[in-house]
């Protein structure tokens, strides 16, 4: 796959291609190929949505991906119905992607209140320790129980707000490369070494 930039800022991606159903299933794996998504073992589209991750300003940017085919593999429309495809394909994707982000959400929400009451119970255990009002503990022991509580009690709060705050992040950028990859043109070449 190799990329270039024509004059107007579209990104152009080149992609000798055999089979079309390698734009969705990847081959098997040949590590003596001179095509990426080969001897990655990865679908053209995994390939793409990989390079696209990566990427800074994808809703600014033109893409185009022009399939090198053997010509006798070319049918008349198969350009148009390769971009249907996959817009199916990533229409799916970004809602299943969505469906996940608002579960992380509910996740998050719901652990919120089990980890304040953690919270509470520690810190009042905490300051109940640390406040030496329990005499048969060794002040050394108290202080060192109590600050373990303290750290214990935050520990737990950062998980559900991680959950809440930060886990939908990458699903976020997953579907940036989608609709990178759902704007893109789609062109169909002869390939010359056929």
């Amino acid at each position: 796959m190799t990329v270039e930039i024509d004059k107007d800022g579209t990104e152009i991606h080149r992609v000798e291609i055999d089979d079309v159903r390698h734009m969705l299933i990847a081959p098997s794996r040949d590590i003596f190929s001179k095509r990426p998504y080969v001897y990655m073992g990865q679908s053209v589209v995994e390939r793409l949505l990989e390079y696209f991750h990566k990427q800074k300003g994808l809703r600014k940017r033109k893409h185009k991906l022009i399939l090198l085919m053997p010509p006798d593999k070319i049918t008349p429309n198969l350009s148009k119905e390769i971009e249907e495809a996959l817009d199916r394909f990533t229409a799916t994707r970004i809602k299943d992607n969505l469906n996940e982000m608002a579960a992380i959400r509910r996740r998050g929400i719901l652990q919120i209140p089990y980890a304040l009451i953690f919270l509470g119970i520690s810190v009042g255990f905490a300051i109940l320790l640390g406040s030496a009002s329990i005499t048969s503990i060794p002040p050394v022991v108290a202080n060192v129980l109590s600050e373990g509580l303290f750290i214990v009690g935050w520990v737990a709060m950062w998980g559900p707000l991680d959950t809440l705050l930060f886990a939908r992040f990458p699903l976020a950028a997953r579907n940036h490369a989608l609709q990178a990859l759902e704007r893109m043109t789609i062109e169909i070449e002869p390939r010359e070494d056929s």
